[in-house]
């Protein structure tokens, strides 16, 4: 097959980049490309793939780079994708969740829709306007936000077993990974920590323009009980995963996926996560980890830490939340629309149905 992998501007693609979308669509393509495909990766110049890449831009920082630049650069991204498409594409995978839609809903070759951002009220009425297209969720917890999407498939996020290596022997500590803004809870994960005394490691962006920081966070972190790492590098993430006794995700919001919760199970770290979104879909309670409702219930948990089995962690992870499985469901999906599409065309044109 002849794929376009159309994304942002405002990420790197690469299957050991920090930030999901890029990483997400760097791993998908290297394996669809030892798969035999012929991969084409519409994103910034800067980018690491094994396709072959098509570029306007370097990845455009966040404010350095006018807004109405911003527009432009991306909105040229997305039409290079589909004037390329006709004679060379089989099928368009954009992960822009509208942005592409104004083109993908004209254009003759067929697009398959990751929904990466949610839809908020604000969106909901221009996403409606595209309502027809194909869309996959990563989780069925995500069609819950948008049921009135044509949702296609569902594939979830899958991890490298290889990179993420099993850990049977962890430190004493648990950990925070993720972004550090008051939607994902990291509060709570400090209160349940504290509770239940044990050390809290803490990696990932802050951002102390937004206050809840200062507020929230700094004040807790003293070097020896809850410990900040900043913003974790590939290789450093891997082994805060392999050697915490578990992961913390406290969510605040309907999470459409997670891609920490699989990372950790897949070095056999289990999660305790809200039960919110996509958490209770991902964790299975009592056996991977816990799914509890509010601090004091993830401080029990944490107590109870032991009686996980970090073996059947892994082995969940192995089961559901593989890179190759992942690849495979893309690669299932593309075929199908493909199919479709020509059968479509054939009819219209005139062929037998």
């Amino acid at each position: 097959m002849r794929i376009a992998q159309l994304t942002t501007n405002f990420q790197t693609v690469s299957a050991r980049f920090g930030k999901a979308i890029g990483s997400h669509v760097g791993t998908l393509t290297d394996g669809l490309v030892r798969r035999g495909h012929e991969l084409h990766v519409f994103a910034p110049s800067d980018s690491e793939t094994l396709g072959e890449l098509h570029s306007v831009t370097e990845t455009l920082a966040r404010g350095s780079t006018p807004r109405d630049l911003s527009q432009h650069l991306t909105n040229l991204n997305i039409s290079r994708c589909y004037e390329f498409a006709p004679k060379n594409i089989d099928i368009v995978h954009s992960h822009f969740t509208l942005l592409s839609s104004y083109i993908a809903a004209i254009s003759d070759v067929p697009t398959l829709v990751s929904v990466h951002s949610p839809i908020d009220e604000r969106m909901r009425d221009f996403a409606n306007a595209f309502k027809s297209l194909r869309y996959v969720s990563f989780s069925l917890a995500q069609r819950t936000l948008a049921p009135e999407l044509n949702w296609y498939a569902n594939i979830y996020h899958g991890v490298d077993m290889n990179l993420f290596e099993f850990n049977p022997e962890p430190e004493d500590y648990f950990l925070y990974l993720g972004r550090i803004t008051e939607d994902k809870g990291v509060h709570h994960a400090i209160a349940a920590a504290k509770a239940a005394g044990v050390p809290l490691r803490i990696a990932g962006t802050s951002y102390p323009a937004e206050g809840y920081w200062q507020k929230e966070v700094e004040p807790h972190i003293d070097a020896t009980n809850v410990r900040y790492f900043g913003e974790a590098s590939f290789e450093s993430k891997i082994e805060l995963l392999q050697k915490a006794k578990g992961l913390l995700f406290p969510t605040q919001v309907d999470e459409v996926f997670g891609y920490a919760m699989i990372e950790a199970m897949a070095c056999g770290t289990p999660v305790i996560g809200f039960n919110n979104g996509s958490v209770p879909e991902i964790v299975k309670d009592g056996v991977t980890g816990f799914v509890v409702e509010d601090a004091d219930q993830m401080a029990d948990a944490i107590r109870k830490i032991g009686t996980i089995d970090r073996k059947k962690v892994r082995q969940r992870a192995e089961t559901f939340f593989s890179v190759e499985k992942m690849i495979a469901g893309y690669e299932a999906v593309y075929k199908r629309i493909i199919a479709e599409t020509a059968y479509s065309r054939n009819k219209k044109n005139g062929g037998a149905a």
